[in-house]
């Protein structure tokens, strides 16, 4: 369950925000001496924001901001009180020996009560603190051990294999909370403990998400019932659409069309449900998984250097030297209305050829009549595993480039990143102007992200930290080429 709070400045929330935040850790899965110090963290920054953040104002409030996956927590809370340092504020352990001065200790408390604390300066639109907290879930392989004397064991591929049937002779059904066990079991058969998606090996994880509805999918059994083959597609939180996350075919059953059989059930039912489009973004350091969307008509729109540094794939077992990067393909399910877009001239033609290969109608403008936001609103999530943020623009304010510059800075000084993403309103008609006043902050291109955040097309920057060798990276499509071309003569 993910919840935000406004809150005002007042002690006596701090208690009902603590149990909140504690009961809250539990039900995601948080052990419980963990939930207690992650709570301590919440508490202690909330108590200085609540004590010291407006002096001058009583009726002030703040935010908080609850969120989950499968594998981490993370809060963040957002104030505009007075403006803040850390640096200024850091804990001497001699100070605190000698004078009793405990300044700094705090921070030095949530950072020891956290996987992860950064700290934000938003400018004008205040200050952010994200706190973040790895699920601990408990190793495979004891969980197994465990469970080894109570359950029958399991087939291997080869015992099952029925190699006179091909992929219209099986069931593909829309899957449901109780194939959840089934999905785990057959990405144990197949990939062992190799599988990149670790949450994928937890029944009761897997069900939680069918039961919230944050995923639709295929599942295809044999008439005895065994799970052969699974697809599914991941609803995308902030807009219409779905990625398509989740794939896999019992090795004995491979080459006989059954991925092909559950790509089109996949995409008739994102059709059904009246999703307005599928992306996948696939690796870059072989071509497979780009050829499959190829073959289904996604587009690439996109690459994003350095996306991730933590991949595993079976099969594949040479090293890759470098983090590895991804390509955007899309696919329309509907042709969406005309809209009004507003392109920087440094990208309207790779912009204008990415919509007319999608087949989405637009209506380019260059006017540059538009009215500015008092502030700029922009929202930051940061993915920790893989070592990159992503920054999306909602309004453009006069203090747009100075923030961007800021938020970039205090992330920069905090967290290791590979890289950071930047995506830009092309509905906007300030676009153009504002990209023009960022050309210091070191962005490149990334790609076109159609339909990405609240129904509406955005322009994707890269900022690539990472020493990359662009030959490493793997293009299939022509028009995917076309953008990598593009973004190596920025890059180099």
């Amino acid at each position: 369950m993910d919840a935000q709070f406004n809150i005002a400045i007042d002690e006596q929330f701090i208690s009902p925000i603590c149990d909140f935040t504690y009961t809250w850790c539990l039900n995601c899965g948080v052990q419980d001496q963990q939930a207690i110090k992650f709570t301590i963290a919440l508490s202690e920054l909330i108590t200085d924001i609540i004590l010291f953040a407006y002096p001058t104002e009583s009726n002030a409030h703040f935010e908080i901001s609850y969120r989950h996956n499968l594998t981490n927590v993370e809060i963040i809370v957002s104030e505009v009180g007075e403006p803040f340092d850390p640096d200024r504020h850091r804990y001497d352990s001699n100070k605190m020996r000698e004078v009793g001065d405990f300044e700094g200790a705090g921070f030095r408390l949530i950072r020891r009560f956290c996987d992860e604390f950064v700290f934000v300066n938003k400018g004008k639109e205040g200050k952010e603190f994200h706190l973040s907290k790895e699920i601990d879930v408990q190793s495979i392989d004891r969980m197994l051990e465990r469970s080894r004397a109570e359950k029958p064991k399991e087939p291997t591929a080869e015992e099952i294999e029925k190699p006179d049937l091909q992929a219209d002779n099986f069931n593909y059904q829309q899957v449901a909370p109780s194939d959840a066990e089934d999905i785990a079991k057959l990405i144990y058969r197949t990939y062992k403990y190799t599988y990149s998606k670790e949450e994928l090996y937890y029944p009761k994880k897997i069900e939680e998400t069918l039961l919230g509805k944050e995923k639709l999918g295929v599942i295809v059994r044999d008439d005895d019932g065994l799970s052969l083959g699974y697809f599914a597609v991941l609803k995308k939180s902030d807009s219409n659409i779905g990625e398509v996350g989740e794939a896999v075919v019992s090795p004995g059953y491979r080459k006989r069309g059954i991925m092909s059989n559950m790509m089109k059930r996949l995409i008739e039912m994102a059709r059904d449900q009246k999703l307005a489009g599928l992306y996948g973004k696939a690796v870059t350091n072989h071509p497979v998984s780009q050829k499959v969307n190829n073959k289904y008509n996604f587009i690439t729109t996109a690459l994003m250097l350095a996306d991730t540094r933590n991949v595993i794939f079976t099969g594949f077992n040479e090293d890759y030297p470098q983090s590895v990067s991804v390509v955007i393909d899309f696919l329309p399910l509907f042709i969406p209305e005309e809209v009004t877009v507003y392109m920087p001239a440094k990208y309207c033609d790779i912009i204008t050829d990415t919509f007319k290969e999608l087949n989405i109608p637009i209506r380019a403008s260059n006017s540059s009549n538009y009215r500015m936001a008092q502030k700029s609103d922009i929202d930051l999530s940061i993915n920790y595993s893989d070592s990159t943020s992503l920054l999306v623009v909602n309004k453009y304010g006069p203090d747009f480039v100075t923030v961007l510059s800021e938020m970039m800075t205090s992330l920069k000084k905090q967290e290791d990143l590979n890289a950071i993403f930047l995506d830009l309103p092309l509905q906007n008609a300030a676009t153009p102007e504002q990209f023009d006043g960022m050309k210091d902050l070191g962005f490149i291109y990334s790609g076109l992200t159609p339909l990405f955040h609240k129904q509406s097309h955005y322009l994707r920057l890269q900022k690539v930290y990472s020493e990359l060798d662009l030959e490493l990276i793997e293009i299939y499509s022509e028009f995917g080429e076309k953008i990598k071309t593009l973004i190596a003569d920025e890059y180099h």
